[in-house]
């Protein structure tokens, strides 16, 4: 279990607030499962300005040590303020799990890390195999386990891939490109190049998904033109 220390100045959490933690310590925990839990510490310290409606606030996720801090960290209300440092905390999470998996793997980087770095790296490593191996051989469920701890990364990439295309990043057109994507991934798995991570070919997909369709989009303005 996560041990979260929550300190307030000046600001109550509401019950969406507490809803929008419980989400993301569940989240965190869920990725993090490969860890000691004593390991893992979320410290939350929110404040509200003194006279404006603004709260900032000091989030951080420690692991073994490392710390890893949300930067985004003001905002006109509490909810968003949490929204938008978790959502910072899960880019980071997922840029330190993925060094740690390159480390790990890297017989000189693999000397760098602790003891317990090294086990959870190396119980990260074991278990993404195994999926994997499950997932080429047609094991849905497998995919969806391999793919869990990219998919809020990956709804970041889709949100900001449709405002490049110049569409509007609803979440029902989130949902959409993401389901299409996931079930092309799943069926060209087998082309996934071997030194590529899931989240960079997943990014890759997210692309040629929302290029494919825009295409049919500009020949219909084309010809309506």
């Amino acid at each position: 279990m996560i041990r979260l220390h929550l300190m307030t100045r000046r600001c109550e959490l509401s019950a969406a607030d507490r809803e929008l933690i419980d989400r993301a310590v569940a989240r965190f925990e869920r990725r993090l499962r490969h860890f000691a839990p004593d390991a893992l510490d979320l410290f939350l310290d929110l404040e509200r300005h003194a006279r404006r409606e603004e709260y900032r606030g000091s989030v951080r996720l420690d692991i073994l040590g490392t710390s890893l801090l949300a930067k985004r960290n003001v905002a006109p209300s509490l909810h968003a303020l949490l929204a938008r440092a978790f959502d910072d905390l899960e880019d980071k999470l997922e840029r330190y799990e993925a060094k740690l998996r390159r480390d790990a793997s890297h017989e000189r980087r693999r000397a760098s890390l602790s003891a317990a770095e090294a086990r959870a790296a190396e119980r990260i490593l074991l278990e993404e195999r195994e999926l994997l191996d499950r997932a080429l051989a047609g094991d849905r469920a497998a995919f969806s386990h391999l793919v869990e701890a990219e998919l809020p990364g990956l709804t970041r990439t889709i949100a900001q891939a449709l405002r490049d295309a110049g569409r509007q990043p609803s979440e029902e057109e989130i949902q959409h490109v993401l389901a299409d994507v996931l079930a092309g991934a799943f069926a060209a798995l087998q082309r996934k190049p071997a030194r590529w991570s899931m989240s960079v070919w997943l990014a890759a997909q997210v692309r040629r998904q929302v290029t494919r369709e825009r295409q049919p989009a500009l020949a219909q303005s084309v010809g309506s033109g």
